[in-house]
């Protein structure tokens, strides 16, 4: 079961965190061609990438066939350190970021 969706027609790449259908998206953080979905406690729901292929230098076929979409999360003190990492049969991308968790919590 794939856990991400790609709508070509607006080059939109979104990876599903969501674990348990009662998470519900309360906020969100922009950061860029990156936007994530912020459920209650700060847990990561979800990643938005606008203009994927243009920033993962893919192209929509290959975003299309991802074997590999996933969202790796690890606490760090009061930081989350957030890694999105995609893979094709051909090539691997991955980029991370540190969030603050008080201003995640601002943010929502």
């Amino acid at each position: 079961m794939k856990n991400y969706e790609y709508a070509e027609d607006l080059d939109l790449l979104y990876i599903n965190n969501i674990q348990n259908e009662k998470e519900k998206v309360i906020g969100t953080i922009n950061l860029g061609n990156i936007i994530f979905d912020i459920g209650e406690g700060g847990k990561i729901l979800g990643v938005e990438i606008d203009c994927a292929s243009r920033f993962l230098r893919m192209s929509p076929s290959q975003i299309i066939n991802l074997k590999t979409a996933k969202i790796d999360i690890i606490k760090v003190g009061n930081a989350l350190a957030i890694g999105i990492l995609l893979a094709t049969e051909q090539q691997k991308f991955s980029v991370q970021y540190v969030l603050e968790k008080e201003k995640m919590i601002n943010y929502c």
